[in-house]
């Protein structure tokens, strides 16, 4: 179990192994009166395998990299998987910084950017 602490957020980890998986389980916590957007690395000497929602991995991963935002007193726990043998720190912090109006959208702009998107023809057409 691995323990990171910064002024402004805690970072604890635990692995456990099955089956030749290493799941590693993650909770960051934000000590600070702010919205903190956090950023983690993966430690391990292989690839991440991040959840999956409808066979579509979750937005928060990027290769290698997690990114989150936790707000101000609160705890976020996160997961994955990897075919790597386990460490003692399988995460990182790479980069916490207070989240600004600039990284906040309001729902009326997410939206306008999906005003022109279409699901494509071949998932539309009729199977029967």
């Amino acid at each position: 179990m691995g323990n990171f602490q910064s002024h402004m957020v805690e970072l604890d980890t635990e692995t456990i192994v099955e089956g030749g998986v290493t799941f590693v389980q993650a909770t960051v916590t934000n000590t600070r009166g702010t919205s903190q957007a956090v950023r983690l690395e993966n430690r391990l000497e292989g690839p991440p395998w991040p959840p999956r929602r409808a066979g579509i991995e979750t937005p928060e991963w990027d290769g290698d990299y997690w990114e989150g935002t936790v707000q101000p007193g609160e705890r976020r726990g996160l997961g994955y998987a990897s075919p790597a043998e386990p460490i003692d720190q399988p995460l990182t912090v790479v980069d916490v910084r207070r989240v600004t109006s600039a990284d906040r959208r309001d729902t009326s702009a997410v939206l306008r950017d999906l005003d022109g998107w279409r699901p494509p023809r071949a998932l539309l057409a009729d199977r029967r």
